[in-house]
């Protein structure tokens, strides 16, 4: 496998949204925590490349829970120098409520968060200045969705101006329904996203749904995409593997068993980071498929989207030998 020594560090910027996390039963005692796609990602990729130090953006609000969550990102490894303020929002919020049989229902609040504000912002176009100097920008389908309609148009053609500089989009659809007005408006931006992208880690039950199929193969759902102008397409297979394409050459990386799945929560996002995590080292599509493989079967073996840094310790230490 590739050493970090061997590569020119690479700069890669992810842009999301996190929100505050409660857990437990309402109007009893509940966990408080964080949590969101795009920061599950961030967390795992800084953990992967010590050093690397991908840069988060997004906005905030300038309250006790918005500088807390700053700091714990910062703790773990993430420069935070792009994430705006907006003095008058607060972060989203969502609660997971368990029920007696331990299934989970989420509850959100976040139409009005300060995530949603941040194509809006007057350091935003500063911000995407900056970016032009960066080597990959990481989102996903939710970072476009939770945006007003303006915004996505301006969200899309900032992405569209960190292409034309020579910077690589990479982008996971993360379809979720209820943040889009309907199918056929998810597929219209999406496919808006897809085409202005050089890289997609999609989850084939994602664009199932998002298509009204089922279980399309992993080829077709990479044919479409490449007809939409994204160079190297991965389909995550869960337990099977993963799936991937570029130019004319595809192939199957195998998952990886594991005898007792806890928790499936992050099982993309974590292997979105060790994808990234090895394409920053410089390593083939397959060796990246191989250890996004690798940290999500060491992810879902534990409880919650963010495990303890031990649990993933050992994956970095395989990575750069």
């Amino acid at each position: 496998m590739a050493s970090t020594l061997r590569f020119k560090q690479k700069k890669i910027a992810i842009i999301g949204e996190c929100m505050i996390e409660l857990s437990g039963m309402p109007f009893s005692t509940q966990e408080q925590r964080f949590g969101g796609d795009t920061l599950n990602t961030a967390v795992y990729l800084s953990r992967m490349v010590p050093g690397l130090a991908p840069y988060y953006v997004t906005a905030l609000g300038d309250d006790t829970y918005s500088r807390q969550m700053m700091s714990a990102w910062q703790g773990e490894g993430i420069d935070t120098s792009m994430v705006l303020k907006v003095a008058d929002k607060l972060p989203g919020m969502y609660a997971i409520e368990i029920d007696p049989q331990g299934e989970r229902s989420f509850h959100y609040w976040r139409n009005d968060s300060a995530a949603r504000q941040l194509c809006q912002h007057g350091d935003f176009a500063g911000v995407v200045e900056s970016l032009k100097d960066f080597d990959l920008v990481y989102l996903s389908g939710i970072s476009l969705a939770i945006l007003p309609d303006k915004d996505k148009h301006l969200l899309l053609r900032s992405l569209e101006l960190l292409k034309q500089s020579g910077v690589q989009i990479a982008v996971d659809s993360n379809y979720r329904p209820r943040l889009w007005q309907s199918g056929s408006d998810a597929c219209e931006w999406l496919g808006k996203l897809y085409q202005v992208s050089d890289i997609a880690l999609v989850t084939a039950e994602d664009e199932d749904l998002l298509l009204g199929m089922t279980n399309s193969p992993a080829g077709i759902i990479a044919k479409r995409l490449h007809s939409m102008g994204v160079k190297q397409v991965v389909v995550k297979l869960g337990s099977e593997g993963a799936m991937w394409s570029q130019y004319s050459l595809n192939g199957m990386a195998a998952g990886n068993k594991v005898d007792n799945v806890v928790d499936t929560t992050a099982a993309g996002d974590s292997f979105n980071a060790g994808f990234l995590a090895a394409w920053s080292m410089g390593m083939e599509t397959d060796e990246c498929c191989h250890w996004g493989n690798k940290l999500a079967a060491q992810v879902i073996q534990h409880k919650g989207a963010i495990i303890p840094l031990e649990q993933t310790r050992y994956i970095t230490e395989l990575m750069s030998i």
